[in-house]
């Protein structure tokens, strides 16, 4: 190990939440630790109320490095798990990692590195490869940071594009960091008053979370570092099924748009997301599916049974906002060809 790293594994803490996939979390724990030179960084594994006998003995296996372990009182995804887990980091500087991804070269360092000449840098992600076995897919981008679009939705530079794309290569101020490796300043969750919403479960929570970040001032960056394998969909594909994941995905969209745009917010991306939603809808049913159609019917539903929470939390992030929508949109916000919105549509229908 560098005297470089040695001094990253003493700053950072990695969060790894589990649920039935123990193969998984051994595989990425032991490149973690082979690309620190066979020492850990404080490690905290969360089992996400699983219950599983394999996930408590493997964690029990690293007891001499010091891995904390900790078991969830009932399921709450990736959002629940890692609120859980996250008292249990004490370093200054939390990594929230995936159990599908694996390390070659640690990549925490380049990280750090920028953070500490980046001040306002809250969140950054680093580069991801996708590994999961997919012809055509595998060794390409995961995407490096995202930027919302005046449609509600994101757009990815350098999604499944070729791991050497020189998009990997600059570090970019972005609306989003991808979940399944990203670095928190801790200070950020102190001012934004929380992780992720609990019942946000697996979907769009760290989106949400970039955007409560950058309106009380801090940034998001993509930053290059030495790329980690990510096995993308590894997990979530064996318990939920695609209309089970829109459903919730949407219903999560629809809160954080309620609760973190402000006027000029509302006014502009809400009616052209509703529309897009609509022109989906549309499409599928000509096509003879009627699942966008169900899952947008449900998730405007869902929104309206949470009617007294999104009062509460808009009232909570907009006392708290030092960012109009005005300025962040200049950052952050990529506006769409007609032909790259049309990809879109058709990309989702």
């Amino acid at each position: 190990m560098t005297s470089t790293a040695g001094r990253t594994i003493d700053r950072v803490s990695i969060l790894i939440t589990a649920y039935k996939n123990a193969n998984l979390v051994k595989r990425c724990v032991d490149s973690l630790r082979e690309s620190f030179g066979g020492k850990l960084p404080e490690t905290v594994i969360v089992d996400d109320a699983a219950g599983d006998a394999e996930i408590a003995a493997l964690a029990a296996s690293y007891a001499d490095d010091g891995v904390k372990f900790a078991v969830m009182p009932r399921n709450g995804g990736f959002a629940g798990a890692n609120n859980f887990g996250w008292p249990l980091c004490t370093k200054e500087f939390p990594v929230l990692v995936n159990s599908d991804i694996v390390f070659h070269e640690e990549p925490f360092t380049a990280m750090l590195d920028f953070m500490d000449s980046h001040p306002r840098a809250g969140i950054v992600q680093g580069t991801l490869i996708i590994k999961n076995g997919q012809e055509g897919v595998d060794g390409t981008l995961n995407g490096c940071g995202a930027f919302l679009t005046p449609f509600g939705t994101t757009t990815t530079p350098g999604w499944l594009a070729p791991a050497d794309d020189p998009v990997a290569k600059r570090a970019r101020k972005c609306f989003a960091a991808y979940g399944a490796m990203f670095m928190v300043r801790r200070s950020v969750v102190e001012s934004t008053g929380r992780l992720f919403y609990d019942f946000f479960h697996t979907y769009y929570e760290e989106v949400d979370f970039c955007h409560r970040a950058w309106l009380v001032g801090w940034e998001v960056w993509y930053v290059p570092t030495p790329p980690v394998d990510h096995a993308h969909g590894a997990t979530m594909s064996k318990f939920y099924t695609r209309e089970d994941v829109l459903r919730k995905f949407y219903r999560n969209m629809r809160f954080s748009f309620a609760t973190c745009f402000g006027t000029r917010g509302r006014l502009m991306i809400r009616p052209l997301f509703e529309l897009g939603c609509f022109v989906q809808s549309l499409l599928q049913l000509i096509k003879g599916s009627g699942m966008a159609w169900r899952t947008h019917r449900w998730a405007r539903r869902e929104l309206k049974n949470l009617k007294q929470m999104i009062a509460e939390a808009r009232q909570n992030v907009q006392s708290m906002r030092v960012v109009s929508d005005t300025k962040l949109f200049k950052i952050i916000c990529k506006r769409y060809a007609l032909r790259e919105l049309w990809q879109v549509i058709r990309q989702n229908t």
